[in-house]
């Protein structure tokens, strides 16, 4: 997964050479985000967001993963109206290009609107009324914020993404009861999309790797 932090992160090559390379593909991208605070900010909301799709589209990625771009402490009326100016300008971008959107849950901490399912849903009810856009799963932020099944309950058939990491982007380092119920329920709504390892930036590389090997061997109960 590529992920955009920032406005002037727009030079793909790096990862243009390393995929070559590898002789692997990006299969998700994570856009830039901004939670406005402000109607005023929300014309940089969507540039991120397009500077985000227009990455993808040089990676050959046509997945990429947003927040809501909306500050939970915005009134709801003034929030709607952010959302709405937000989305109305990426969502039609995003199809353009071919590229699917992808809801994500949002963490505990986050300044942004939309950790849980009432939250998600007044979001989705806004700028997705057709139910179009996918469902980019956090389980870190799911067990955080403590609501991994009821989020199940309600986007299992939406999920496309998996953000995956226990609490605080620390590496799974073996199978727990938590994890195991999350893909045991993930499996039964027949997902067979991407899972990314989403730690924490400090993760040294061996407890990367031994985490990778620990899903590679779990994985295949499923």
């Amino acid at each position: 997964m590529k992920s955009i932090k920032k406005e002037h992160d727009t030079d793909v090559y790096r990862e243009q050479k390393a995929l070559a390379a590898s002789d692997l593909n990006c299969l998700t991208l994570h856009s830039a985000v901004l939670h406005v605070k402000d109607p005023i900010e929300v014309h940089q909301a969507v540039y991120y967001g397009k500077i985000s799709l227009e990455c993808a589209r040089a990676l050959h990625t046509n997945l990429v993963t947003v927040h809501s771009n909306v500050s939970k402490k915005l009134p709801k009326q003034v929030r709607q109206t952010c959302l709405r100016e937000v989305f109305g300008e990426i969502t039609p971008f995003a199809k353009q290009l071919g590229i699917k959107l992808s809801l994500e849950n949002l963490s505990y901490n986050s300044t942004g609107f939309g950790k849980n399912v009432e939250q998600l849903d007044e979001v989705l009810g806004v700028i997705d009324p057709k139910g179009e856009m996918g469902f980019t799963f956090d389980l870190c932020h799911a067990l955080e914020t403590k609501v991994m099944d009821e989020l199940l309950e309600a986007y299992g058939e939406r999920v496309c993404n998996v953000h995956m990491a226990n609490k605080a982007h620390q590496p799974f380092t073996r199978e727990t009861p938590e994890l195991t119920a999350f893909l045991t329920k993930l499996h039964g709504f027949g997902y067979e999309g991407p899972i990314t390892l989403e730690l924490d930036h400090k993760t040294p590389l061996e407890e990367i790797a031994k985490c990778k090997a620990m899903f590679e061997k779990l994985l295949k109960k499923f």
